[in-house]
């Protein structure tokens, strides 16, 4: 009999749908990843790692706050789980996704860890990220919108 070992399977952090609403209805906040970083050039949402006994709620405020200056009005975290091979770590990672609402004036800065963003309606958003799961999670998300907030999510805070 051989020795098999498994595939790791982890959860460093967590992908931030960050949406707010406009007179147009809600938009999504798309990032470019910097060349420097891991999948530079790649369009995504905001990602970010735990740091020690930081609860999600507080990863994904910290996170907000490194990356693009935002602080969240309301959090949710939702039934869904953004998961993919990373090969740099040789692991299954299983991120949550959670729902962060900005005001409709919050104003984007960059930290250089992305190089652009664009706030965009969800079929706009649909086309411009990188990864299919990304893709269907804007597609359930924005759904759930429609009825903000929607009945699955439970709202987390700091």
């Amino acid at each position: 009999m051989t020795n098999r070992t498994d595939i790791k399977i982890e959860s460093p952090g967590v992908n931030v749908a960050v949406v707010k609403k406009d007179d147009d209805g809600w938009k999504f906040l798309v990032l470019k990843r910097a060349q420097t970083e891991s999948y530079g050039g790649c369009w995504g949402f905001l990602t970010g790692g735990k740091e020690g006994d930081e609860t999600v709620a507080q990863v994904v405020v910290r996170e907000l706050k490194e990356e693009t200056k935002l602080a969240p009005r309301s959090m949710w975290a939702t039934e869904y789980l953004v998961q993919f091979y990373e090969p740099e770590y040789d692991a299954i990672w299983i991120l949550p996704l959670i729902v962060a609402v900005v005001t409709p004036d919050s104003e984007v800065v960059l930290s250089k860890e992305n190089e652009e963003f664009r706030w965009l309606e969800p079929r706009k958003a649909r086309h411009l990220v990188s990864w299919n799961n990304l893709i269907q999670s804007i597609e359930r998300i924005s759904e759930e919108l429609e009825i903000y907030p929607s009945r699955n999510w439970v709202e987390i805070k700091a």
